[in-house]
């Protein structure tokens, strides 16, 4: 997932949290700001660019996976965080896109908002 206007890995950590605490967090750890493990879903959180963020979930074997983890996080953080944009990405799924107040899937390349 990406998110604009807005890049706080704090926040992003307590806003995590407040949805299912973490079985380990640390920070940083190489290029990310934080990298945590809950539920056999690895989080981590990567500054890309002066306001940009990158907060990234990978299934790690254990009973929750990435995908609901991510689609949680995007609608907890559309609606309590000064997120302007946010991009929420993965395989096999459609693309969700976040803007003034509303997530929609991503067009395709003939399609209009």
């Amino acid at each position: 997932m990406f998110l604009w206007g807005w890049t706080d890995s704090r926040l992003i950590a307590r806003t995590l949290e407040s949805l299912r605490p973490f079985d380990t967090l640390d920070g940083p750890v190489g290029p990310a700001e934080l990298v945590g493990m809950r539920d056999g879903v690895l989080v981590e959180v990567t500054r890309e660019g002066a306001d940009a963020t990158r907060v990234r979930f990978v299934d790690a074997g254990g009973p929750a996976d990435a995908w609901t983890a991510a689609h949680s996080f995007l609608w907890v953080v559309t609606r309590r965080l000064p997120v302007e944009e946010a991009l929420l990405l993965g395989d096999d799924t459609e693309p969700l896109h976040y803007r003034e107040g509303r997530i929609r899937t991503v067009p395709t390349s003939g399609e209009r908002y």
